[in-house]
């Protein structure tokens, strides 16, 4: 999915409702990980859309950084913490462009291996973003079969390639997959997985 697919589908939504991958909960793992975490961590949310996850990150004592390259977006996410009264500092960056203020406690990314042109550059950017002992969450588009052909990225990985391109410095901790309801063209459903990695 290209950049003014996303463009395009903030600007005709007239509210975060609107959006076809709105979702007004947490992706699986992040609840347990923020209990885990007692001492005040700080995240870094890529493709932070409309800052969903960055607000209920911030909810429960996070110094929060979201970012994402759609500033339609960004506009949305401030509006959200904003009313939920937190503080999270919103940027619009590339997240293999991005320059962190790190390191962080928890990284969460919510689709970004979905359409990655540098995927060198952006596993580089996991191991200077995350310190040691910090945790990933990353939900991605996985393949149901050799005939799902939708088109929903140069780089829909399974399981597998997943763990080889993150390597040995991140250790999977747990894994969940589901079929959910997508947009057009990736849909009507999809299977998501989502991963918790632990940075060795």
């Amino acid at each position: 999915m290209s950049q003014s697919f996303f463009e395009n589908s903030y600007k005709r939504a007239n509210n975060i409702e609107d959006l076809p991958w709105y979702r007004d909960y947490p992706p699986r793992f992040l609840t347990e990980v923020i209990q885990e975490n007692k001492e005040p961590s700080r995240a870094l949310d890529i493709e932070c859309g409309t800052g969903t996850y960055s607000t209920i990150i911030a909810q429960a004592g996070y110094e929060v950084i979201g970012i994402d390259f759609v500033a339609a977006a960004l506009d949305m996410a401030r509006e959200r913490a904003a009313d939920a009264k937190v503080s999270i500092q919103f940027q619009q960056a590339d997240a293999c462009d991005y320059q962190s203020q790190g390191p962080f406690d928890l990284v969460l990314d919510s689709g970004c291996p979905h359409s990655l042109k540098e995927k060198e550059k952006y596993r580089q950017n996991l191991l200077s973003w995350l310190q040691p002992g910090g945790q990933f969450i990353l939900v991605h588009f996985n393949k149901r079969h050799f005939f799902d052909w939708r088109p929903i990225g140069p780089h829909r990985w399974n399981r597998e390639q997943v763990e080889e391109f993150l390597g040995s410095q991140f250790q999977l901790r747990d894994y969940h997959e589901e079929i959910g309801k997508v947009p057009f063209p990736v849909g009507p459903t999809a299977l998501i997985s989502t991963y918790w990695f632990k940075r060795v």
